[in-house]
């Protein structure tokens, strides 16, 4: 990345014939040392490489590298001008003005032309031109210049990353385990005895037998996975601020998932007259009539289910006395856009987890998670007796908070970073084919990722991490019945201890309801296990 540009310096008054030499040893100065500072290597630097002096004005053209930008090299020459020249001629810097600013990249980068500095964006040849609009002194100081450069850098690493996918490295595994598959797809079976009804794309009801099996499943993971490690329940707002999701970065990095909400513009009910006239005589409401009594946007809907949790502690200084923090939150949905991906029940617009946070030291942290992942590791294995696998996946959070890092080579889960539960789907093919494996769960350790935007502190000044964790239990519970079917002596026994425990709800039977005689036949068969 190569800056180029030209910096004015304006004084209040002319420049004598006597303060040349003066001008020239600083330029000297500068190009030897001051706008070396930061910088390892000369081509990282800055350089005046030509100036010229006009009246009140020293222009020059300046050219800087990656470790020096030219706001920081701006200032430094006005700086080193002001100081020197200054006490010895009495004269003062009136402004700066960094004009005709180029930043030249490797590759095809592309910038919003909406941002008030970028003037134009080119592309010559395999790299990218972005010329900047005149800026001037408190233009310089503001943070947008740095800003603007980790946007390309973020964007640069983009275009190198490749996705989720193509960054999955197998930690462990079951091995297989399954030697009858099931090849009755479980979302066509919920559906055809009538346990779900589809309301809208993505989005379920979900009656009271297959409400009392999540139940259920969900009872027998904190009992065994979550409240040993003694984790208490909160309950976490389900719709979020926008500055929120700006803090966490996913405004940034996953707002094309998001799903948003708007208030209605006045709380008076004469000024929505019109409208219902309108929906009274037609039957019908017109969105786009709608979205006219509406405010903007100003909340997002419950992403990450996490988000809370990092809002609760922030500006606050915290003392050992209560880390580490562990919460969970399992009081309400979760939503997100997933567009063409949508099928069933595993993969929704709205959908239901535990959420499982923590705070603490980095230590406390690790060791945390650590825990964590042996009682999933149990749950997986030993009491749900699934086929599983778990997969080091650096960058997911990273990329839904709108920031993706360095690829690891080596893995080491220690570190900020992500691990996968996975379970086989059979009745989507062989085990062999990764696109036939569900992600059904997620352990994270975020390092400062969330500590360091929410200013969480620690009163002696000690770093502090934060973890979560997601069991999204309709995933959890489409696995189980993928690989176990709806025969109940051929589940976990600890899961049918569970069931058994309150009365199996009844089904819901209408003279249309469920669609097809086959799916009535078929309910019938299946519930007959549940007569205890």
């Amino acid at each position: 990345m190569i800056f180029v540009g030209t910096l004015e310096i304006v004084f209040n008054k002319p420049l004598s014939n006597e303060m040349l030499k003066d001008v020239e040893n600083l330029v000297e100065f500068l190009n030897r040392d001051y706008l070396k500072r930061g910088a390892k290597r000369p081509e990282d630097a800055a350089t005046i490489k030509e100036y010229s002096i006009s009246s009140n004005i020293i222009s020059m053209r300046i050219e800087t590298g990656s470790r020096v930008r030219p706001d920081e090299a701006s200032l430094r020459i006005k700086n080193a001008f002001a100081n020197n020249l200054g006490p010895k001629y009495k004269i003062g810097v009136r402004d700066i003005i960094l004009k005709n600013v180029k930043i030249v990249i490797e590759g095809k980068i592309s910038i919003s032309l909406k941002l008030p500095f970028i003037r134009n964006i080119s592309v010559e040849g395999d790299k990218s031109v972005i010329e900047l609009s005149e800026l001037h002194e408190e233009d310089l100081k503001k943070p947008l210049f740095l800003r603007l450069l980790r946007l390309i850098e973020e964007k640069e690493k983009r275009i190198k990353w490749g996705g989720k996918a193509e960054h999955w490295i197998l930690i462990k595994s079951s091995g297989a385990k399954i030697e009858k598959p099931v090849v009755e797809d479980p979302n066509k079976i919920l559906e055809d005895i009538g346990w779900i009804k589809r309301m809208s794309i993505g989005q379920w009801l979900y009656t009271p037998p297959i409400t009392h099996l999540l139940n259920a499943l969900k009872k027998l993971f904190l009992d065994e996975v979550v409240k040993p490690l003694g984790f208490q329940e909160a309950v976490f707002p389900k719709m979020y601020p926008l500055e929120v999701g700006l803090k966490t970065g996913h405004l940034r990095g996953v707002i094309n998932s998001m799903v948003f909400a708007s208030l209605p513009r006045s709380y008076d009910i004469s000024e929505y007259e019109e409208l219902i006239d309108s929906m009274y005589v037609m039957d019908e409401v017109e969105p786009q009539e709608l979205q006219k009594y509406l405010r903007p946007p100003s909340y997002f809907l419950c992403f990450a289910q996490c988000e809370p949790f990092y809002w609760f502690f922030e500006n606050e200084i915290v003392d050992d006395s209560i880390l580490p923090v562990k919460w969970f939150d399992m009081s309400g949905p979760s939503f997100r856009w997933e567009s063409g991906g949508i099928h069933g029940i595993e993969r929704v617009i709205e959908f239901h987890r535990i959420e499982i946070v923590w705070l603490g030291k980095p230590e406390q942290v690790i060791d945390i998670r650590n825990k964590l992942l042996e009682n999933y590791e149990k749950f997986m294995d030993k009491v749900l007796d699934l086929e599983w696998r778990m997969a080091w996946v650096t960058p997911w959070f990273y990329e839904q908070s709108g920031v993706v890092e360095e690829e690891q080579r080596e893995i080491n889960i220690n570190v900020p970073g992500t691990i996968d539960f996975e379970a086989w789907l059979p009745y989507k093919g062989p085990r062999e084919d990764n696109k036939n494996w569900l992600e059904i769960g997620n352990i994270s350790i975020h390092g400062t990722k969330f500590t360091e935007p929410f200013r969480i502190k620690h009163n002696k000044g000690e770093t502090l991490w934060t973890g979560c964790s997601g069991f999204g239990s309709e995933r959890w519970l489409l696995a189980l019945l993928a690989q176990k079917g709806f025969d109940i002596d051929k589940w976990p026994k600890k899961f049918v201890e569970y069931v058994k425990e309150t009365p199996f709800p009844q089904s819901i039977y209408t003279v249309s309801y469920p669609k097809t005689k086959e799916g009535k036949q078929l309910l019938e068969k299946i519930i007959s296990q549940f007569k205890w």
